[in-house]
């Protein structure tokens, strides 16, 4: 091969994995979580707001906050008991789903808008390294669970999921997590 051939080679073959290894660092949760905190650092919340699934969020909390709710009352003795149960439970998250994608909305507006100012706000790394040194990434499937020990809330889990633009979002919180939000403040709606 020609001095010319290397020359030309070698700085081009650098340059596409270079593009290649960018490409793949952007299109990992991790680097969704970076850009997330990038915003949130900069209270942002149309920015921040991008890296939730607020729908499938609150699907999620309120599937578990009406599971809790009934698994207070008593069981259900006979067939049209547990019918009338589970047409309460399906009225039920279809009143209050509304409700909750309202308070998600807010609790990401709260945390976003308080970030960096109050103790009780949401707290994410920022930085590439705090991001892979603060969050555990495990995969599931084709979403990853990622857990971190928040400075006020304590230990926060999550799930991601790549979305159709291969962009990922926050898609539902740990059910222990949604039932210690609900009990310790409750929802102030606008």
């Amino acid at each position: 091969m020609s001095r010319r051939a290397w020359a030309w080679g070698v700085p081009a073959a650098v340059l596409v994995l270079a593009a290649l290894g960018w490409f793949y660092a952007t299109s990992t949760p991790r680097y969704a979580l970076y850009r997330l905190g990038v915003a949130m650092q900069r209270h942002d919340v149309a920015s921040a707001e991008r890296y939730f699934d607020v729908e499938r969020i609150a699907d999620g909390a309120t599937e578990v906050i009406v599971a809790d709710y009934f698994a207070r009352q008593p069981e259900p003795t006979t067939a049209a008991e547990l019918f009338g149960r589970q047409i309460a439970g399906n009225m039920a998250k279809r009143r209050l789903r509304p409700q909750v994608v309202t308070r998600v909305r807010l609790e990401i507006r709260r945390s976003v808008e308080r970030a960096g100012i109050q103790v009780t706000a949401l707290v994410l790394p920022v930085g590439a390294v705090a991001v892979f040194r603060a969050f555990e990434v495990a995969s599931d499937g084709p979403d990853v669970w990622v857990t971190y020990r928040d400075p006020a809330q304590g230990p926060v889990r999550f799930r991601m999921s790549r979305q159709a633009d291969r962009g990922w979002q926050i898609s539902e919180f740990d059910p222990e997590w949604v039932r210690r939000r609900a009990q310790e403040e409750p929802a102030r709606i606008r």
